[in-house]
């Protein structure tokens, strides 16, 4: 039984104090038209695979031939929540003759900010935490630097940290099928955060049947891990240095209004928070032990990452939901009836504040372009072939090519066409790139590549039928590429914003 049930004006407050979370960081992007994000990491993709995901409703598809074409490749999205979520919005939203791509996304980002504060103030109620401090610490999770940076960064997976606190509830409240049920999700919604929730269940079980019982969601996720499995099987473990680079990051950084970073990777935990905490460790040792144990997995050190699933972390740092659920809770209960800080409960609101304030992650998302060019009108297809292309660089290094996802990816929402291109997707993709196909990416200005011959009849047969060539990112090497192209045959059909759309010359004899 909950000590405090909390009341129907309780639950409006607090589902106000989410949706005011998940929509106002958004509305200056929203206002100028953008997408909310970054355009340099992962924005773009996320849209993109969640228009393909939503296009190939109802179902779970796993091969994409908008990619890698005409052959195709595995694929698996990222956030499948999202993309069944997002199915109704985007049908909605073309219907009325919107982008549905875009208030897809859009709308379940919303839901999914808004979800994880709510659903962490519901997990810390069922805790018995009271109402004040279970808001702060729901803040202190849900709306924390590290989600908001998911956001920023456009991970749209990564948002999703409600269905963690989901989980901690129906174990609480011994609710066997339904944690089994939340687990599942956990691991839908983000390897990471499935891996927290398996950890979690896996020391919770030596005090509770139900966590226990609740592995069983493990089991039922088997489908999605081999789904994955053959998108990712080409990929290899990281080397040390570069794990541990993406692992916990320097506390001491710039604040966010200061600093404009796409890469928003952040374990901010701040000053405010862990000092409540202490206030409460030693009542509550099991909590605080999960905290040094998830800290320690975040730094991706340690000879732990030999064992089999460790070694194929990429990101430690993500380690850090875990970190900052066990902390929110620990400030709840500090802060609670009963707690050593009971009648300073607004203390308990201080460890959002100081994140918002001071955290390296910016306090208001920024915004991407949502239109493309008009040029994209005249593409027919079935194959459009953007130059330059996809640059695979090694895991830990800044990949410049990666706002390509632009037009490589993200124009496809306007256009009939496939690419041939092959993305990589952080190096787990498992697919590879034909022949013919490196004779143009020989032009690729960021390896410093000499042009090469043109393999124009491999193209053709490939099922090319335009080329579009984007001369700001060719650099320099625009003119010849183009030189070279005209030589081959190839004539121009539109030229506008920086950009030639040439056809394909006639078959040959």
């Amino acid at each position: 039984m909950l000590r405090h049930p909390p009341t129907a004006r309780q639950l409006l407050f607090v589902g106000l104090v989410s949706a005011l979370w998940a929509i106002g960081p958004l509305l200056p992007a929203l206002w100028a038209g953008q997408i909310p994000g970054s355009p340099a990491t992962d924005l773009y993709p996320s849209v993109w695979g969640l228009n393909w995901f939503i296009e190939h409703q109802p179902g779970f598809p796993t091969w994409c031939t908008d990619i890698a074409a005409p052959k195709g490749m595995p694929f698996y999205y990222s956030s499948p929540i999202h993309g069944w979520v997002g199915w109704p919005i985007a049908a909605l939203a073309n219907f009325t003759g919107h982008n549905g791509a875009v208030w897809a996304y859009v709308g379940t980002l919303v839901l999914a900010r808004a979800a994880t504060v709510a659903f962490a103030w519901g997990a810390l109620i069922t805790l018995n935490a009271d109402f004040w401090p279970a808001l702060g610490g729901a803040l202190l999770y849900g709306a924390s630097p590290f989600f908001h940076g998911y956001a920023v960064e456009g991970i749209i997976e990564g948002t999703d940290g409600w269905a963690l606190p989901l989980w901690v509830a129906c174990v609480a409240r011994e609710r066997r099928a339904a944690s089994a049920a939340a687990l599942w999700l956990c691991i839908l919604s983000s390897w990471y955060l499935g891996m927290v929730a398996v950890a979690g269940a896996v020391l919770w079980s030596a005090r509770s049947k139900t966590a226990r019982v609740s592995l069983l969601g493990l089991v039922a996720a088997a489908p999605l891990l081999l789904a994955f499995g053959a998108m990712a099987s080409g990929a290899r473990p990281l080397a040390d240095e570069v794990r541990i680079a993406m692992g916990l990051q320097p506390w001491l950084q710039k604040p966010g209004w200061e600093q404009s970073n796409p890469f928003a990777i952040t374990t901010w935990i701040g000053v405010t928070a862990p000092l409540i905490a202490l206030f409460a460790a030693r009542k509550n040792p099991w909590l605080a032990a999960g905290i040094a144990l998830t800290l320690l997995l975040s730094t991706g050190w340690g000879p732990w990452y030999e064992l089999p699933v460790l070694r194929s972390v990429r990101f430690p740092y993500r380690w850090h939901a875990g970190t900052l659920l066990l902390l929110a809770v620990l400030v709840a209960r500090a802060t609670s009836q009963g707690g050593s800080l009971a009648r300073f409960r607004w203390l308990a609101l201080l460890p959002w504040v100081e994140g918002y304030a001071l955290s390296p992650i910016e306090p208001v998302l920024p915004g991407a372009a949502a239109k493309v060019s008009a040029i994209y009108d005249r593409v027919r297809g079935p194959l459009l072939l953007d130059l330059p292309g996809v640059v695979a660089l090694p895991p830990g290094m800044v990949n410049p090519s990666r706002p390509r996802a632009r037009y490589l990816m993200y124009a496809q929402l306007f256009h009939p066409a496939a690419s041939p291109w092959v993305p990589d997707f952080n190096s787990v993709a498992n697919a590879e790139r034909p022949a013919w196909l490196e004779s143009f990416a020989a032009w690729e200005p960021i390896l410093d590549n000499e042009g090469a011959p043109l393999d124009i009849e491999g193209a053709r047969q490939a099922g090319v039928t335009q080329i579009l060539v984007h001369e700001k990112e060719l650099r320099g090497e625009a003119p010849l590429l183009l030189a070279a192209l005209k030589s081959a045959g190839c004539t121009i059909e539109d030229q506008r914003d920086r950009m030639v759309l040439l056809a394909m010359p006639p078959s040959a004899p």
